[in-house]
């Protein structure tokens, strides 16, 4: 069974955690070596504080049979995606959770926070070389709206999508 729960500061360490590992899963090859080995545990946890923080922003915690399985953050784009009000900051499942039909169960979460917030479409970046991300983003409808790509920092390289929230 899935559950969502609205992270609140006293997740800070199990959100760093998983986004520690979920960074180590997804970015190595793609994020320069030393963002992985020398995580910033205190400037990752200060991020989450803020997004906590900010009223126009969702962080949620996924649990999957009670437990953590990753997180999503939904709220005002970190970058700016023309003519979209709310975005999918970030989502993250870790690896042992993965093609269980799990992230369609999120996407559908993330949808119906969206239509209850008044939104009808919803943007999306992704790294361009998470291609496991991609494919994710792509089944799900997302229409590619901008490409920023050929950086020498391939941690650089996005796309950005568009939903439309049905």
């Amino acid at each position: 069974m899935m559950t969502f729960a609205a992270a609140s500061k006293d997740c800070l360490g199990r959100l760093v955690r998983l986004k520690h590992r979920v960074w180590q899963e997804t970015y190595a090859g793609i994020y320069p070596e030393s963002w992985l080995r020398e995580f910033d545990e205190a400037g990752h946890a200060e991020k989450f504080r803020e997004a906590i923080a900010d009223h126009e922003s969702q962080v949620c915690l996924i649990l999957a049979e009670g437990q953590d399985a990753g997180y999503f953050i939904l709220g005002k784009p970190k970058h700016p995606i023309t003519g979209v009000a709310m975005s999918v900051n970030a989502l993250y499942l870790t690896s042992d959770f993965q093609h269980q039909g799990l992230g369609s169960q999120v996407w559908t979460e993330i949808l119906r926070r969206a239509k209850a917030a008044g939104q009808t479409v919803i943007g999306c970046r992704c790294n361009a070389h998470n291609h496991r991300a991609l494919a994710f983003y792509i089944r799900r409808g997302g229409e590619e709206i901008a490409l920023d790509l050929g950086h020498a920092d391939r941690s650089l390289d996005q796309i950005a999508f568009l939903f439309h929230v049905q």
